[in-house]
């Protein structure tokens, strides 16, 4: 049996050895405990549930088969690529990566298929002969790309400013990126072509980050993009080697994190931490790190006081989508089943607004579904699972569906709310095999998840499951930014920077930065020398 690198919570652990606690042991908590843990700190990290990682963990079921619940790829980690030298910096380069291939998404508009090949010529040439009257839009619409992309660096980097320099330079840098930021993905592509199946298969991955064209910021639909161009890469292992192999790092250079841990209260004084309230357990500490999100921390941790204090309102902003899943469980390997590596978005038609939009809980994954194949992508899952294979099949799960039992027990649920999984599992089944038609007669485990269950595990009020919605508004809020108002606070996650690993990785290192100051650079640098 593996050792586990991590212990239950104790109201007997002396906490006044640790620098700085952590509140959650999602990628960006993990990634800032990391970075101040190299220089020279010690991190307590907190985690609720009793399995550390957040979005990145994996869950297991009969017959040995694993899921994993939130990373389906992750891309920029070409060798040239910043974010590859920054994952082997926080897991000392034990973190391997698998690539997905030359074709890393496949887009279905009906039955019409489309082909997202990786690089930026490889993408251009694909989608020109998918499209040739509309060369020159595509060519236009991967200049804005990069524009938007270019200020958006900046934009990110602003959140280290302290306030004097945030209200001059900063000022301006967020007004520059307001070009991008405060138009929608509509707005900008309709302005590019009148072509609505373009527009619809250009927006094909906007399940990425949640919203679709007509709500989403561009800003956001580009980073996200961009993010992927080059291609996607699959963590060795499963996805919970992510956060294995940062809290080995963790452990080894003193710092902890510790599961079973509820943090009810962060314990303020004269707009001071003073303290965190676990269960019945006080303990005293000066610095604390959310990584819960942004409604989480201010509307259930911290006093009415404080949340007024740091001026924190989100009422323009809505919880982003939530998500219904089958985890899928095969008597066969991926290679008999012909399994492809690349991830899968189906769409009913081009109007990819109404179909999300206007779904009801029965046709669901008639109009949108997602479709991962994790086991096919992991080159050790064949070694140690031998003639199975795994597939995660999505699509959009709004909470008010199923809010009518979310006081009812996780796994006790009455029985009306099993027969809406039930009804879902069938209706996605029947979507899979129209896809996959090879698939009928191996399914032998499945399991459906809902908002209900994202809930549960995440503490998300709504069961999103990435932060605030990405909408143009999202980028207007001055407090997602590392450092609060309240002094010894500080927030990570993707609600501080965007959707994904990355994002959610970003913002640990920009906390990190904004602790540590010009130390960071030595980190940086480091980093930079790990892209091998």
């Amino acid at each position: 049996m593996v050792k586990k690198n991590y212990e239950p919570f104790s109201e007997n652990i002396d906490f006044s050895i640790y620098d700085y606690i952590v509140i959650g042991s999602g990628i960006g908590g993990l990634t800032a405990a990391s970075w101040l843990a190299k220089a020279g700190k010690k991190v307590a990290v907190l985690e609720r549930h009793y399995v550390p990682g957040g979005f990145t963990h994996s869950f297991k079921r009969k017959q040995g088969f694993q899921w994993d619940v939130g990373v389906h790829y992750v891309g920029n980690l070409d060798k040239s690529e910043p974010l590859l030298g920054m994952f082997n910096l926080i897991t000392d380069g034990k973190l391997e990566w698998e690539y997905i291939g030359g074709v890393y998404d496949v887009v279905y508009i009906g039955n019409k298929k489309y082909e997202f090949r990786a690089g930026k010529e490889n993408f251009l040439k694909q989608l020109v002969a998918y499209f040739p009257d509309e060369e020159q839009a595509i060519k236009s619409y991967l200049k804005l790309i990069t524009k938007a992309n270019k200020r958006g660096a900046l934009y990110f980097f602003e959140k280290v400013f302290e306030p004097w320099l945030s209200k001059s330079l900063g000022w301006i840098i967020r007004k520059r990126y307001a070009k991008y930021s405060q138009k929608t993905t509509w707005d900008v592509l309709s302005k590019l072509t009148e072509n609505k199946l373009l527009i619809a298969v250009l927006c094909g991955q906007c399940g990425n980050y949640g919203l679709s064209p007509k709500y989403s910021s561009f800003a956001a639909h580009a980073m996200v993009i961009s993010h992927f161009m080059e291609g996607g890469y699959y963590p060795i292992g499963g996805a919970d080697q992510i956060s294995s192999k940062i809290i080995d790092v963790l452990t080894k250079l003193g710092s902890k994190v510790f599961i079973n841990a509820n943090v009810q209260e962060v314990i303020t004084e004269h707009n001071k931490v003073t303290g965190i309230k676990v269960d019945n357990t006080v303990i005293d500490c000066t610095n604390v790190i959310s990584n819960v999100g942004v409604n989480n921390t201010f509307n259930h941790l911290l006093s009415k006081k404080a949340k007024q204090y740091c001026k924190f309102n989100i009422k323009d902003v809505k919880p982003s989508t939530g998500h219904i899943c089958l985890y899928i469980g095969l008597d066969k390997s991926s290679a008999e089943l012909n399994l492809p590596k690349h991830n899968v978005w189906y769409y009913a038609h081009e109007n990819t607004d109404e179909l999300i939009e206007k779904t009801t809980l029965s046709d669901a994954p008639n109009n949108f579904a997602y479709i991962s194949f994790p086991s096919a992508k992991d080159p050790e899952w064949d070694i140690k699972n031998d003639q199975k294979a795994t597939i995660q099949a999505i699509s959009v799960g709004h909470y008010d569906w199923f809010s009518k039992y979310e006081n009812q027990p996780w796994m006790k649920r009455e029985a009306s709310y099993k027969k809406l999984k039930a009804d879902f599992e069938t209706t996605m089944l029947n979507k899979l095999y129209h896809l996959f038609p090879q698939l009928k007669g191996h399914v032998i485990v499945t399991e459906v998840s809902t908002p209900l269950s994202t809930k549960h595990f995440s503490n998300y009020e709504h069961g999103e499951i990435y932060g605030l919605e990405h909408t143009p508004n999202r980028f207007k809020l001055p407090f997602l930014r590392p450092k609060t108002r309240i002094k010894g606070l500080r927030l990570v996650g993707q609600d501080i920077t965007l959707v994904g690993v990355s994002g959610a990785m970003l913002s640990g290192i920009l906390c990190a930065t904004t602790i540590l100051k010009m130390k960071s650079r030595l980190l940086f640098k480091e980093a930079s020398n790990l892209r091998d």
